[in-house]
């Protein structure tokens, strides 16, 4: 399995996924350009590409790719481009292509803040707010979750931030060939929310479900954007059940 980290996150988001790997898998976690361990480099690149690099670097013919936010966005395009390569999909608080949600997108409160400490170059604050958004998510306060969950957030986040501005005009992202060719994929899905993620962000898990998986999308209790991090031994279960079945 590879799994993709979230946009505000890097590869630490998987940690309570790679200290209970089943036997017989092997449990990779990258951290895409300009997040983590990884430099954003100079070059224009597609994150799927990467992906896909990766497993050519470790000889992996096949895997099972697990990506959340945004990182579900990139595990989609690499099914999209290399099917025979891909096993099974899991995909955590992502959106769906082509969804829209029926009531709108929701706009959290933190939101306009955040754009303006993000111009002022001020990053910890806006990994602050950031945490309210995605960590507590909506119908929680900051208070009433794990305060370590709350700290990691803000130390992956304030790293992914440097580098915003430069990934997206480095970036290569093709939204209308993943709108387009969702339908295609074939592969064996999992999606996976949790109980306190955004309302549109809910929308559209029930949406990806339906459109990919024969299962309705996993709610992860008491957790929000961020469901492996925060409930770790929920989302494990519903981990190790798919990937058995699988």
């Amino acid at each position: 399995m590879v799994f993709i980290h979230a946009g505000v996150a890097d590869s630490r988001m998987w940690v309570p996924q790679l200290e209970s790997v089943p036997d017989g898998f092997r449990f990779l976690a990258v951290d895409q350009r300009g997040y983590g361990k990884t430099p954003i480099g100079e070059e224009v690149f597609g994150s799927d590409r990467d992906v896909l690099s990766i497993l050519d670097f470790f000889r992996l013919e096949k895997a099972v790719l697990a990506g959340c936010s945004v990182g579900g966005g990139v595990a989609i395009d690499v099914a999209i481009r290399a099917p025979e390569r891909i096993d099974g999909l899991v995909l955590v608080g992502a959106n769906s292509p082509g969804f829209e949600p029926p009531d709108g997108y929701y706009e959290s409160p933190q939101w306009p803040d955040a754009v303006k400490a993000f111009e002022a170059g001020d990053f910890e604050r806006v990994a602050r707010l950031d945490a309210e958004m995605w960590v507590a998510g909506y119908g929680r306060t900051i208070e009433q979750v794990d305060p370590g969950a709350v700290k990691l957030l803000i130390e992956m986040d304030q790293v992914a931030l440097r580098y915003e501005n430069l990934r997206e005009r480095l970036q290569e992202v093709d939204i209308n060939a993943r709108t387009e060719r969702i339908g295609s994929i074939g592969c064996p899905t999992l999606v996976v929310v949790g109980e306190y993620d955004l309302p549109d962000i809910r929308a559209a898990a029930d949406d990806l479900a339906k459109k990919l998986s024969n299962d309705p999308a996993v709610v992860i209790p008491d957790a929000a954007h961020l469901p492996g991090l925060e409930q770790p031994a929920a989302f494990n279960h519903a981990l190790f059940d798919f990937l058995s079945r699988i």
